[in-house]
């Protein structure tokens, strides 16, 4: 028995040990994050791709480049922020805002030329802190969020990229001159919608999340010749209504969720089972645009209604 006592006490005292390694570290990290939330530099920064004429003074002003007239692609890296895009004012060019504590974050910028003369402009917003620390040092920050506000001119065919990283971005995309957007989110969500259709159907639109979820309006303003949307340990809410021009090929896949799928009333669809529609022949020569669908699901529903 008293070997047991002994083994019993010795095991208590090890886990206290523990114990108190662990309300050590604790402490050392709350003192960190508290010592670190003490000094900030909170930036209010504007970014923007102008005319070196319009900006000479400016550290993205394009000399002797017309970057207006040229298609372009802007390709986002972001990540632990909030996140918008919109069009950006008639007449003003392609323009970011940021609002973030330079102590923990860091922002970049890239513009380059290509060899057939289009440009890539590129923006990065990652946190150079440590889970750990950014954590204890926000117990201590209220309202610090950071935010990145990034418009698009409507004037200038553009591709675009976007990555988000355990954050959520909105994004108002109607107006505008796309060509193609890739859009792809991890840890976070994401939201988009077309209020008005765009200058010229899109070639191309995909959307690929993990851990999170994605909300779609109004994808038929878009009318993208290719519609691509996967979601995986997530939830996805599609609206495909808005003003098709052409037929579609869209891909809907889902893994370990859920994604509800809404088409026009008036749209013929193919390769899916849907409630039937309120579909009039055409009056002109031109025939009605198709939305031509496949699924792939596991562990998971996919649910496609008028």
């Amino acid at each position: 028995m008293s070997g047991e006592r002994g083994c019993f006490k010795t095991g208590c005292l090890g886990c206290l040990g523990v114990l108190l390694v662990v309300i050590v570290i604790t402490g050392v990290l709350v003192l960190v994050g508290w010592n670190s939330s003490r000094h900030q530099d909170v930036q209010d920064r504007m970014l923007a791709l102008q005319d070196a004429e319009a900006a000479a003074d400016s550290s993205l002003a394009t000399p002797d480049f017309p970057w207006r007239s040229h298609p372009g692609r802007v390709v986002l890296d972001l990540s632990h922020g909030s996140f918008t895009l919109s069009p950006a004012p008639e007449g003003e060019g392609l323009a970011a805002r940021a609002r973030f504590d330079a102590e923990a974050y860091t922002i970049g910028e890239k513009f380059t030329i290509q060899p057939d003369s289009s440009w890539v402009y590129r923006i990065s917003f990652h946190r150079h802190l440590t889970g750990m620390q950014a954590m204890f040092r926000g117990l201590f920050m209220k309202g610090s969020r950071p935010e990145v506000q990034v418009f698009l001119p409507g004037d200038v065919p553009l591709s675009l990229e976007a990555h988000v990283t355990a954050g959520g971005m909105e994004a108002e995309l109607g107006g505008l001159w796309l060509k193609e957007a890739i859009f792809s989110y991890d840890k976070g969500g994401f939201s988009f919608g077309f209020s008005e259709p765009l200058r010229e159907p899109m070639d191309r639109l995909s959307i690929q999340g993990s851990m999170g979820g994605v909300e779609a309006v109004a994808v038929g303003n878009a009318s993208p010749a290719v519609l691509d949307i996967g979601c995986r340990m997530g939830g996805g809410d599609v609206d495909l209504t808005g003003n098709w021009l052409r037929d579609c090929r869209v891909t809907l896949s889902v893994r370990m969720g859920g994604m509800s799928v809404t088409v026009p009333r008036d749209m013929k669809v193919d390769g899916a089972a849907v409630p039937a529609g309120d579909i009039a022949a055409p009056t002109g020569e031109n025939p009605l645009p198709v939305l031509h669908i496949s699924k792939r699901q596991s562990m998971g529903e996919i649910e496609i209604q008028r």
